[in-house]
């Protein structure tokens, strides 16, 4: 009777220290798993500009043509050798700054020429190409000197030359030769004005 008194007490004894064992340690606080975020994709590219409308060469309305004509006429006498006569390749466009005005023109043996581009003041800079005119499908013979100049302008500001006063472009082959002047806004836009000037040398 005694041996089962003193096995209650024990197990009394075990189940209380384990209750204050359990009451007085820390409730263990879930931890709450955090959300895997998995690759995170870059932004998009933005998108893409729209270019503005291209900007093509106008011709002049009739009052813009009879004032670079007559603005040109104004340097014959400084410009333009004696004897020298204008020849129908007179030309008048508008365009946007960096557009460019091409001219045509027939490269004659034993003549002389001097080409004049004019520009309004919006026009801060021109210039003047002479090239061979090789046409849309140039002969690949022809490849290296494709886009070459064989003369070009050296003067600043919204008027430019080729061969004026005593300087004036002679063409050294004994054939004809196709040729273009082209005259470009290198800065500004607005009207430019080409005339073409031939002479036959003596």
């Amino acid at each position: 009777m005694r041996m089962f008194r003193h096995d209650v007490h024990l197990v009394l004894a075990v189940i209380l220290l384990v209750g204050v064992a359990g009451c007085s340690s820390e409730p263990e606080v879930p931890i709450t798993p955090q959300p895997d975020a998995g690759y995170v994709a870059p932004p998009p590219p933005p998108p893409p500009v729209e270019a503005g409308p291209t900007c093509t060469p106008a011709p002049c309305d009739a009052a813009m043509h009879l004032g670079m004509q007559e603005a040109i006429k104004a340097r014959e006498k400084t410009e333009v050798t004696f004897g020298m006569k204008a020849e129908s390749t007179f030309s008048c466009q508008t365009v946007c700054e960096a557009g460019t005005v091409s001219v045509p023109v027939t490269l004659q043996p034993g003549y002389c020429y001097t080409f004049l581009g004019s520009s309004f003041p919006n026009v801060n800079q021109l210039d003047l190409f002479l090239k061979p005119n090789l046409g849309p499908n140039p002969n690949p013979l022809f490849a290296s000197i494709l886009g070459a100049a064989l003369a070009q302008s050296a003067e600043n500001g919204p008027n430019a030359s080729i061969g004026s006063g005593k300087t004036c472009y002679k063409w050294a082959f004994p054939i004809p030769g196709p040729g273009v002047i082209e005259a470009k806004a290198r800065s500004g836009a607005g009207p430019i004005a080409v005339q073409v000037y031939a002479k036959r040398q003596p």
